[in-house]
């Protein structure tokens, strides 16, 4: 596929027709069934042996192909038909003068070809498009949590470490322990099993020291940060309890019930509506991200061991220019007593290493600051994306572990969840019957949500390029900056070595 997608990307003249054919089969999301290609060839006039090969060339173990494997397609089709050799290398020869493919009837093949479901329903594009909208407004007005450790207190047997939670958006400070994230994972994990669960630090028991809690620290700010940044994760009322609710979550729990059932039998959905979000080649686009995941984790794991090192050698290097500001100082201490009297020339000396030092000392605690904030803010980012690709795997794995439970007990799940909204009377216009009977069985029902939850993470997921593009954009801004600045700094310290003694003389 990726030969296909490189010859039909490099100033190939694709004939007008070729784009009529593929207009024609009515692509769902750009996707065309591979059952289409094989009614259409069966049009061309070309042998079964000759058919099989074209397919094995363009089809190797997919369902679904876009455009350009479309168009290539053709192409092979009318090389066979003109006798010519058929192989994509030909096709790239002929990227000029593509040859037409002839095929007989087609007019009656456009009328009764195989068709998915046609999404061009007014009712239904302008759902999608707020959902659009909604996802992309919520990532663009995210929440910000800062998270700072507190004093450690003293448990029975351990000290434990609390934790200031101080949400931007609602306005909260609230205290948490180590053990209440846990708490919220686990709550987030069952009742969201088909949604990016983003991880937590490990668990540790002693031998913790400040680079550990640091690490875990940060880990943490990841975690809440990555929650409520997504746009279902982000509204959950426990994760809004988590962020405001005052007193210990101990309180709380024992003074409130929660539900931890799933997603599907907690909302009020609309199957229909759901299972026309489901893209045709959903199941080729898992399949491809699937491939694709270790070696992202591999690549934003690399990223950030080098980031971290170029930080880490800037604040080594900021560190010896104060070092080196202080032994310069010592050595202005020591030639305040020249040996000759009232030497000129020492005296200025003096001075300008006292000028010098101080300077150097500014210029060492510049590239202290440039590493603290520039640079651990891109390193939290690369983490953050390393983390998401992880979370999406657990996901992936999570869904091949489905389990299919009994149909009664999600009859009775989704009851006793819709008595008790009705009870509380919150959300009052989504209690209208939204399981509704399609002809399939809650557990296939259930199968539809879990796919329309794969396809919102998917795109929650792709979305996630604009925080890298606005950490690129930011990392580039803040270091012309401090490259003017350092510019600037070097220049009035190349002002100030002018003035020292710059011939013999001055020394008599």
């Amino acid at each position: 596929m990726k030969k296909l997608m490189t010859l039909f990307s490099v100033g190939v003249d694709i004939p007008d027709m070729y784009t009529d054919i593929y207009r024609h089969c009515h692509p769902h999301d750009g996707m065309i069934q591979v059952s289409l290609l094989k009614q259409l060839v069966t049009l061309s006039g070309l042998s079964t042996e000759a058919q099989d090969k074209i397919l094995s060339l363009i089809v190797p173990g997919t369902q679904f192909i876009g455009y350009h494997e479309f168009c290539c397609y053709l192409a092979l089709i009318a090389l066979s038909q003109h006798h010519m050799d058929v192989s994509l290398e030909t096709v790239y020869e002929h990227r000029h003068d593509l040859p037409v493919p002839s095929f007989t009837d087609l007019d009656s093949f456009y009328a009764h070809k195989e068709s998915p479901i046609v999404h061009d329903d007014n009712e239904y594009l302008v759902w999608y498009h707020k959902e659009q909208k909604e996802m992309n407004d919520w990532i663009m007005n995210r929440d910000h949590i800062s998270l700072v450790r507190s004093i450690e207190k003293e448990g029975f047997l351990f000290k434990h470490v609390n934790y200031e939670v101080e949400s931007e958006k609602l306005g909260t400070k609230v205290l948490r322990r180590f053990s209440d994230f846990w708490w919220l994972w686990d709550v987030l994990m069952k009742r969201y099993p088909y949604r990016l669960i983003p991880n937590l630090p490990p668990k540790k028991v002693g031998g913790r020291n400040d680079m550990f809690e640091e690490r875990r620290r940060r880990g943490l700010s990841r975690f809440i940060n990555a929650v409520v940044r997504h746009p279902i994760l982000g509204k959950d009322d426990i994760v809004c309890m988590f962020l405001s609710h005052p007193s210990e979550l101990n309180c709380w729990k024992k003074a409130n019930s929660y539900s931890l059932d799933e997603e599907f039998t907690r909302l009020a959905l609309n199957i229909i509506d759901l299972e026309r979000m489901i893209p045709l080649d959903l199941e080729d686009r898992i399949t491809r991200i699937k491939k694709r995941l270790p070696v992202s984790i591999q690549q934003y794991e690399h990223m950030y061991l080098l980031m971290n090192q170029m930080s880490k050698l800037k604040r080594a290097l900021g560190m010896d220019y104060v070092r080196y500001s202080k032994t310069l100082n010592a050595v202005s201490d020591s030639d305040k007593e020249c040996w000759i009297q009232d030497c000129p020339g020492c005296q200025k000396m003096v001075h300008g290493y006292e000028c010098f030092s101080r300077l150097i000392h500014q210029a060492g605690m510049m590239l202290g600051k440039q590493s603290n904030t520039t640079g651990d803010r891109i390193i939290e980012e690369l983490r953050h994306q390393k983390d998401l690709f992880e979370s999406f795997k657990g996901l992936v794995e999570r869904r091949e572990k489905i389990v299919l439970i009994p149909e009664d007990r999600l009859s009775t799940l989704i009851a006793r969840n819709k008595k008790a909204e009705i009870e509380s009377s919150v959300h009052e216009d989504s209690l209208e019957p939204t399981h509704q009977p399609l002809g399939l069985s809650l557990n296939q029902q259930r199968e539809v949500h879990m796919k329309y939850c794969l396809i919102s993470e998917l795109s929650y997921l792709h979305k996630q390029q604009y925080y890298i593009s606005t950490m690129y954009n930011r990392y580039v801004k803040d270091e012309g900056l401090h490259s003017k600045q350092w510019s600037d700094h070097w220049k009035n310290i190349e002002m100030m070595v002018m003035e020292l003694p710059n011939t013999p003389a001055y020394f008599t």
